[in-house]
């Protein structure tokens, strides 16, 4: 039986965030904390912290699909692009957002609303897979994905993925994640030459399953032009 999750649509975001004072704080925060950064992010890149303890409240029976992403911290290394100074272990976020990371640089992450639902590491029990955005400079971002388990009432961070198939001057954007019979099915954008990075052409579709709390390309991935 075919069992396919909800799709996760990429938004539109703006790269000139305003600053806020309370940035300040959490830069002079942030820039004390020592963390390590690795592609694939892996479990290791958030520490045992990240295993927190979620108030599930009247919808615990709904599993991790009760869990509000808007407000989980995310790994560090998922900005690690767009940081002057050693990412942290983690991120917090509030309403989908962190306050601004990097005064010099306009760094600031962002969790896609949409969250993509399947039984990823294969125990029986869905898991949830985090479209995450980290922002800054002119024109950059860094678009990463996250599978996220429960176990009770303990979340933790399973495994991730930065890298995007192919290379070239203008890093792909995720388009769409689903989640199809364990396997994390990402729609990257594809950057033909002589694309402005408002308008990709195409789009290259790349199929993960989990191994060892990494995230590995299965198959040939496909690139198809994107319908006008």
């Amino acid at each position: 039986m075919k069992v396919v999750s909800r799709v996760v649509r990429a938004r539109k975001r703006s790269h000139n965030t305003p600053l806020a004072l309370a940035g300040l704080g959490t830069l002079a925060v942030l820039a004390s904390v020592s963390g390590g950064s690795s592609r694939p992010v892996d479990a290791a890149t958030v520490d045992a912290s990240s295993e927190l303890a979620v108030p599930l409240g009247d919808d615990a029976a709904e599993g991790i699909r009760s869990v509000d992403f808007a407000d989980v911290a995310q790994p560090g290394s998922a900005c690690s692009d767009g940081l002057r100074f050693t990412p942290p272990g983690k991120i917090p976020v509030a309403e989908g957002s962190s306050q601004v990371l990097d005064l010099g640089q306009l760094t600031q992450l962002q969790v896609d609303a949409a969250v993509a639902y399947g039984d990823v590491d294969g125990d029986g029990a869905e898991d949830a897979v985090v479209h995450v955005i980290c922002s800054y400079g002119a024109n950059g971002a860094a678009h990463s994905v996250h599978v996220w388990s429960l176990d009770g009432d303990r979340l933790r961070h399973v495994a991730g993925l930065d890298e995007a198939p192919g290379e070239g001057e203008l890093a792909p954007a995720v388009q769409e994640v689903a989640v199809e019979d364990g396997a994390v099915n990402v729609v990257w954008s594809h950057y033909a030459e002589g694309d402005s990075n408002c308008c990709p052409s195409g789009q290259t579709s790349v199929t993960y399953e989990l191994a060892d709390d990494e995230l590995e390309a299965v198959g040939r991935p496909v690139t198809s032009s994107v319908e006008s």
